[in-house]
């Protein structure tokens, strides 16, 4: 294990249904483990002789659990959430990178906001950490939770979310819609669609919708229709947060490459980085044996996200930075391409 990355030992294991379970994690070296609300973990799993790397949604919430916990769900063909679900005990120890991710809440000032949850699936569990944190640290916001699923049966954390709605009536508001609902159900039928989300969401704001922030996690189409809908209503980008589970391929760029030197700062050193033509910043450094950060390598995470602090630099793929982390010079070193000679690149000490 380099010291770039964590040991985590499996303190507890919470089945939530069938083919989903929570589990709660310690460091082995007993130091705390840090991170935010809405963050991801990525786990390097020895898989048939090689490294995989996979990622999972933090359910918990720093101030608001005493551990930190992911929640996975077995997908179809999927050995590596077979192996979580039906395998991983407690007392099992992994290496783990830091937990990263820009899916988070941000520090405002004290004016009353709306912060609003929608998701499908198990897209509930960043928005579940969220909503915890948000109770739990803001308290004069109002939090929507706007979450389809298919029924009560494959509802994660129903009893938890009830409990919450219980304990905060006037901060806490729930609309669950169900495609495949139960004779009994009484809620919404049917999807999301654009136009019962914007009736939802108007009814839903308790104050200025300039204030309002958005936090979008679910299937990709959905977000995608969902984020159009917030823009036909008004709202901007920078009031919108996504979490994407399924990562496409990086496009290649579609303009003439040549290759470039760089100025890379990581880890307390310098390097000189050659990055050859129709190559990322993020896979030149991996040839040239620099182990940065990283997860997805699609543009939609920000594991590998870093600053640009110098030169020209163009992303072929950006599903997660905001126009405030752009205007600062963020980058997704995974997708990012160099287009000139004088490109200096920084991961600021809190990433390394």
């Amino acid at each position: 294990m380099s010291d770039s990355t964590i040991s985590l030992r499996v303190r507890q294991i919470i089945p939530e249904s069938e083919d989903t379970k929570t589990f709660l994690f310690e460091r082995t070296d007993g130091k705390p483990f840090t991170y935010k609300a809405g963050q991801f973990l990525t786990f390097l799993i020895p898989q048939h002789g090689h490294e995989v790397r996979r990622s999972y949604s933090m359910s918990s919430a720093p101030d608001a659990d005493a551990f930190p916990a992911i929640t996975v769900k077995r997908v179809p063909n999927g050995e590596i959430s077979r192996f979580w679900v039906h395998s991983v005990q407690v007392g099992d120890v992994f290496t783990a990178l830091p937990a990263a991710g820009r899916f988070v809440l941000e520090k405002t000032d004290e004016t009353p906001h709306d912060i609003m949850l929608l998701g499908a699936g198990s897209g509930i569990t960043p928005l579940f950490s969220i909503m915890k944190q948000a109770l739990t640290d803001e308290s004069k916001s109002r939090i929507t939770l706007i979450y389809a699923s298919r029924n009560t049966k494959s509802t994660l954390f129903q009893e938890r979310i009830e409990q919450l709605q219980q304990q905060f009536p006037e901060r806490l508001k729930v609309i669950q819609i169900h495609s495949q609902p139960s004779d009994d159900w009484t809620g919404i039928r049917g999807r999301i669609n654009n136009t019962r989300l914007e009736q939802l969401v108007s009814k839903s704001l308790a104050f200025s919708p300039e204030l309002a922030r958005f936090f979008i996690c679910g299937p990709y189409e959905l977000m995608r229709s969902i984020e159009i809908t917030l823009h036909f209503m008004g709202f901007t980008s920078s009031q919108i947060r996504k979490e994407s589970f399924v990562i496409p391929a990086v496009p290649k760029p579609e303009t003439v490459s040549f290759p470039h030197t760089i100025d890379l700062h990581f880890r307390n050193r310098e390097y000189r980085l050659l990055v050859p033509a129709h190559t990322t910043i993020l896979d030149a450094a991996l040839s040239a044996g620099i182990h940065l950060p990283y997860s997805c390598k699609g543009g939609r995470c920000s594991a590998c996200a870093a600053i640009c602090t110098n030169g020209a630099v163009r992303m072929s793929v950006n599903e997660v930075l905001t126009d405030r982390d752009l205007k600062e010079g963020w980058i997704l070193t995974c997708s990012a391409y160099v287009d000139s000679d004088d490109v200096k690149v920084e991961f600021p000490s809190g990433r390394n």
